[in-house]
């Protein structure tokens, strides 16, 4: 498990200063958490920045975000600390010292390295008719820069 950082907007903010604060975003893959001011405490919603998007469209920039996400009829998430992430669930709230650090995701998939057969798929001798039809020309970036390979 790992935390990923996260946009966090409260409840009472207006769609037109979140939508800007969305599109200037680093990125769009960033979870969004919507933090209401409950009367036991913030209440945490994690959403997705597609969904977030798809909710505030075609809404009055003065309209607040709790209003528009329903989020009295949402159900909260319970936040835990960086020492709980391992037992938390996927897309649960990280909180420390009071403050909303991130949201518990799954680990990122490594990648395979790339194995001699995939290496092989980009030779030469594999890149159409071209290449078999003048077996001894070079392509590629440093023949095209150097003009060797003719």
């Amino acid at each position: 498990m790992r935390v990923e950082s996260v946009i966090a907007v409260p409840a009472s903010d207006t769609v037109g200063p979140t939508r800007l604060r969305l599109l200037t975003a680093r990125t769009g893959k960033l979870p969004v958490v919507v933090v209401v001011d409950g009367a036991s405490g913030p209440e945490y919603h994690v959403l997705t920045m597609a969904e977030l998007q798809t909710a505030l469209t075609n809404q009055l920039s003065a309209t607040p975000l709790g209003e528009v996400l329903d989020l009295a009829g949402r159900t909260a998430k319970s936040p835990v600390g960086r020492s709980d992430i391992a037992a938390a669930a996927v897309g649960t709230p990280v909180v420390e010292n009071g403050r909303i650090v991130g949201v518990v995701l799954d680990d990122k998939i490594e990648l395979p390295e790339p194995t001699e057969q995939d290496l092989e798929r980009g030779a030469p001798s594999t890149r159409g008719s071209q290449a078999s039809a003048d077996p001894g020309r070079k392509r590629g970036l440093w023949s095209r820069v150097t003009g060797t390979g003719r």
